[in-house]
């Protein structure tokens, strides 16, 4: 994917294509040094990372909300959300939860040079106390079943999850409904035929 597609795909501003752009370096740059992502994946870094992460912004209001990241790691979808959200002006309380140390400084590095509006929380999700999300979002961070069990601690009663899956989603799906009663619709991504947005409400245990 080439960039003006990605800017056609989410209608992004010329600032916030060079901000995009000014992320790519620093990932690149870091990514030498720490493990962030496979290095085979940032040739293809506009579509496989910011597509794929950028395109949750299109199914949550984020307006006066407090979006909850987990294991940002990388900055995916945290960071392109930060980004998403400046350049639409919206107003939201951006949380992202990364317990590597390392990687929590590179998503500080990153907030930084980009001033971007997010804060960044360097400990375990499992040991925090309740970050009451009225958005809680995840990409390749844990199995479906534990990521329900992370939302029915951290978000609002009435709040909302989406979680970016692949392939395999629907084996996921089965295994956790085993478990728990919620509330979901999928959604086909934007950036692979077999990508999935699971969203998630109300989550009751079984």
């Amino acid at each position: 994917m080439k960039k003006n597609e990605f800017v056609k795909s989410l209608n992004v501003s010329r600032e916030t294509l060079n901000g995009f752009c000014e992320y790519e370096t620093l990932l690149s740059k870091w990514n030498e040094k720490i493990n962030l992502v496979s290095k085979n994946t940032l040739v293809d870094i506009w579509e496989r990372h910011f597509l794929d992460s950028g395109q949750i912004i299109k199914h949550v209001e984020a307006s006066g909300k407090r979006w909850v990241d987990v294991g940002s790691g990388a900055g995916f979808p945290g960071l392109v959300v930060a980004l998403l959200l400046r350049d639409r002006k919206i107003d939201c309380d951006l949380v992202l939860v990364e317990k590597n140390p390392k990687k929590g400084f590179f998503l500080k590095e990153v907030i930084r040079k980009l001033n971007l509006s997010a804060e960044v929380v360097n400990d375990n999700i499992d040991t925090l106390e309740p970050l009451n999300a009225d958005i809680l979002t995840a990409r390749a961070f844990s199995e479906l079943n534990n990521l329900i069990e992370i939302a029915f601690r951290h978000r609002k009663k009435e709040g909302i999850c989406l979680f970016l899956k692949g392939e395999n989603y629907r084996i996921e799906l089965d295994k956790t409904l085993n478990y728990w009663f919620f509330d979901y619709d999928i959604v086909d991504s934007l950036s692979s035929s077999s990508g999935k947005i699971i969203r998630v409400k109300k989550i009751f245990k079984r």
